[in-house]
């Protein structure tokens, strides 16, 4: 294996952190991805610490043909059974899976038998799969690109949480606990049209104006971003559209420019139902909306 000891040095020199520290890091980062190498380790810290050329997370819609070193999120939507290939000769175990997530859907084909043992014995269809180090590749057989995961790549597994909304609608006065999902009903009587945009930096998801401290403009996204007053007559709270909620939101409107949807919408003649959860906003909640659409009266 390649002495990677230089990474540590470097680690240490750009960040001013110790020896122990760095340790402490890598260590932290192989019990999150259990099948990772030390090695390997040392290179995705060394990566989000900027001394190593960064690569961004992708979204499914970004992959194409023959790229290396893919890192993503997404739900798995199917496990298939594991079967046994034989390649150059020997047995091999070859599992996979589809996954999802808000761009699209692709196959991933997995090789290592840790990873695939892991799948097997402690996911289930539905549950969030975070994935380092996969590459692409176009499948022979129905020429469609997937990805692979080989001894290189690593996996962390986050178990489905059960957290539906309730089945009626909540009055806003009732919503009360931080975390829980509401269903809410009422006219946006408001929308703010300042800093509609989030800048944010991929690798460590921090907020920034136009550089991260950490990893420079490598990694640089803009997320769309808006937030209002939601109010069913009674109450009115804060909800902010993050994404596809926001554009969900803003399609609502038949204006093209942004902030004349904003405008248009905040007449308060829109009402809608959403979807989402509770969380604290100086010191008072808001909601975080998952999903928005208009509200229809059942008849």
């Amino acid at each position: 294996m390649e002495d990677d000891g230089w990474l540590l040095e470097s680690i240490e020199k750009k960040t001013g952190m110790d020896r122990e520290k760095v340790l402490f890091l890598v260590e932290k980062k192989m019990n999150e991805f259990p099948s990772l190498t030390k090695n390997a380790a040392e290179r995705m810290i060394a990566t989000e610490m900027g001394v190593l050329p960064i690569r961004r997370e992708y979204k499914i819609k970004d992959i194409a043909e023959e790229i290396k070193h893919i890192n993503l999120t997404a739900i798995m939507k199917r496990k298939f059974e594991p079967r046994t290939v034989i390649v150059h000769g020997r047995n091999a175990k070859v599992l996979r899976i589809n996954i999802e997530d808000d761009t699209g859907s692709i196959g991933i084909t997995i090789w290592d038998e840790n990873i695939i043992n892991k799948i097997i014995n402690e996911s289930a269809e539905g549950d969030e799969i975070s994935i380092a180090n996969a590459y692409s590749r176009v499948n022979k057989f129905n020429n469609e690109i997937e990805l692979n995961l080989g001894n290189g790549s690593a996996i962390a597994i986050k178990k489905k949480v059960d957290n539906k909304p309730v089945d009626s609608f909540v009055a806003i006065k009732d919503v009360k606990d931080s975390e829980k999902l509401y269903r809410l009903r009422g006219f946006i009587t408001r929308l703010f049209s300042n800093n509609v945009y989030l800048v944010r930096c991929d690798i460590c998801k921090k907020k920034v104006d136009r550089v991260c401290d950490l990893h420079g403009d490598k990694a640089i996204s803009k997320i769309l971003m808006i937030s209002g007053i939601l109010d069913d007559g009674l109450s009115s709270i804060r909800v902010s559209f993050f994404d596809r909620s926001a554009r969900k939101l803003l399609d609502m409107s038949g204006e093209e420019d942004t902030i004349r949807k904003i405008n248009d919408i905040s007449y308060g003649l829109i009402h809608v139902e959403i979807t989402g959860s509770a969380n604290k906003f100086n010191d008072n909640l808001s909601i975080n909306a998952k999903d928005i659409k208009p509200f229809v009266y059942a008849l």
